[in-house]
Formats: structure tokens, C-alpha cells, sequence
């Protein structure tokens, strides 16, 4: 699956006020709830225990929380940048501005190794500076997935 297939405009929320992980996360659980047909509250407490084992904060502001389930049938994700950063225990002690939840299937018919994958895949798009500031000036969620597919094609060009 292509990083433009799982993060698509209905999955990309720009400018979101929230006050701190918690926020985030209940935010990110309802988006990927309302997706996915999984109960929200159910992710929302799956991401929680995921972030008590360590933050998903990846560092230069951002924050990649993600957890597998047995009984979807796809990853979805939700990408969404904040009005302000929050504090979310990122391995570098920056505050995060840049949150992407992933919610994967527990066996993967692509494979075991697919949410790796999608996570590594999105990871390195959040991490690239000039990606990451463009997202962050977004206004829309269509400019933020223009830059999505901007990465895309670009990775294709590189491997293909």
C-alpha cells in the first residue's frame, strides 16, 4: 500500500487545537474510529497502553502513535498537524506539532512486516524538514496530501 493510499484528504486534519497527548490521541482514536468502523474507544485505550510503553514521539516534532489489531481488515491512519505543539515525551524532549496515528491489522494478508512498513514509510515523510514544514503551513488537508503524493512519487522514482 502507498503512503497516498493510507493517508488520503478525508484522513488529514490541519490546525487542530488540542491541549496535550491524551487530546491528541482521544482526537486521533475518534477519526480513525469513525474510518475504520472500530470503536473509538477501544483505539483510544490501545494507543494509550502502546504510548505507556514508550512515546511514539520520534523526535523534531513529531509523534507517530500506532497500534495492530486482530480484527481489521486494512491500516488506516489520520495525519494532523496542531495549532500548537504539545508535549508528548518525544525521544528528543521537543514538544510535537505533527501527529500521525496508524492502526494496522494484527496479521497482515501483504505480510508481517506491512504496519513496519506504512510505519517506516511515514516516518521518514514526517522526518524530511521540507516535507515536514510544509505540512505544518498547510491551511488544507488537500495541501497536505499534495505533499503526500509529492513524497510518493518521488519514493517511486527513487525504487522503480
Amino acid at each position: 500500500m502507498r503512503i497516498s493510499d493510507l493517508i488520503t484528504p478525508a484522513s488529514i486534519a490541519v490546525r487542530v487545537h488540542v491541549d496535550d497527548k491524551r487530546d491528541a490521541l482521544r482526537f486521533s482514536a475518534m477519526a480513525l474510529g469513525s474510518r475504520s468502523g472500530l470503536n473509538a474507544e477501544r483505539i483510544r485505550e490501545a494507543l494509550a497502553a502502546r504510548e505507556a510503553l514508550g512515546s511514539t514521539g520520534i523526535g523534531h516534532g513529531v509523534a507517530v502513535p500506532h497500534v495492530c489489531f486482530p480484527d481489521l481488515d486494512r491500516p488506516y491512519a489520520f495525519l494532523c498537524s496542531l495549532a500548537k505543539p504539545i508535549g508528548f515525551d518525544a525521544i528528543d524532549g521537543q514538544r510535537v506539532d505533527l501527529v500521525c496515528a496508524i492502526i494496522s491489522p494484527a496479521n497482515s494478508k501483504s505480510g508481517a512486516n506491512e504496519p513496519l512498513t506504512n510505519l517506516a514509510a511515514i516516518s521518514r515523510l514526517l522526518r524530511d524538514k521540507d516535507r515536514a514544514l510544509a505540512i505544518r503551513k498547510a491551511r488544507k488537508p488537500a495541501d497536505v496530501y499534495d505533499v503526500i503524493v509529492k513524497q510518493a512519487e518521488q519514493s517511486r522514482h527513487l525504487t522503480g
